[in-house]
């Protein structure tokens, strides 16, 4: 009887210890994932900072007569304004590199998002996965003529560069500027 007994807590004591140690990976699962959403995010914050800065500036000081939109795509934009006020106007354009630019990541559908001011281009952040632009007349209804856009909205995600299984992590944002200058 005693054998009985003892293998029977043998074996509720395993089922017990097979437990703890799913429930254990569960939550190291949960903390990665969170951990790369949590990435994601602060790299959304960065680039919309940076955003936030050039697409004020878009328009400042730039002379009458002269469009500060100079050229416009769904991925891409060009624009005209004092970005440092030291008094001379930048040129300042946003687009996106190709998908087999990051050769170092794991995600095949990241991309770098690049900064030219005055023809240097510095990437921005890299692990953007979706970029549109949607320009706005003084009406509010889309346009796609420079001279008139009056206001831009900005959606883009960005994920990270390496997955936990094949899970990337993730964060979305999507925005409308309007400049006061233009």
């Amino acid at each position: 009887m005693p054998d009985i007994e003892l293998a029977g807590s043998f074996i509720i004591g395993g089922m017990i210890l097979l437990s703890i140690f799913s429930l254990n990976a569960d939550i190291m699962e949960t903390a990665t994932m969170n951990n790369l959403g949590t990435n994601a995010q602060k790299n959304v914050t960065a680039i919309v900072s940076i955003l936030d800065y050039d697409f004020r500036k878009m328009g400042y000081l730039v002379p009458s007569g002269t469009n500060a939109v100079t050229a416009l795509t769904d991925t891409t934009i060009a624009f005209l304004g004092d970005m440092d006020n030291n008094g001379s106007v930048d040129s300042v354009s946003y687009y996106l590199g190709p998908k087999s630019e990051p050769s170092g990541t794991e995600n095949p559908n990241d991309r770098y998002l690049y900064r030219k001011v005055n023809g240097t281009a510095n990437d921005v952040a890299l692990g953007i996965t979706s970029w549109t632009l949607t320009y706005y007349d003084i009406s509010g209804s889309v346009t796609t003529a420079p001279a008139n856009v009056r206001s831009i909205r900005i959606s883009f995600t960005v994920e990270t560069t390496i997955p936990f299984d094949t899970t990337y992590g993730s964060a979305r944002w999507e925005g409308r500027f309007t400049p006061k200058n233009l």
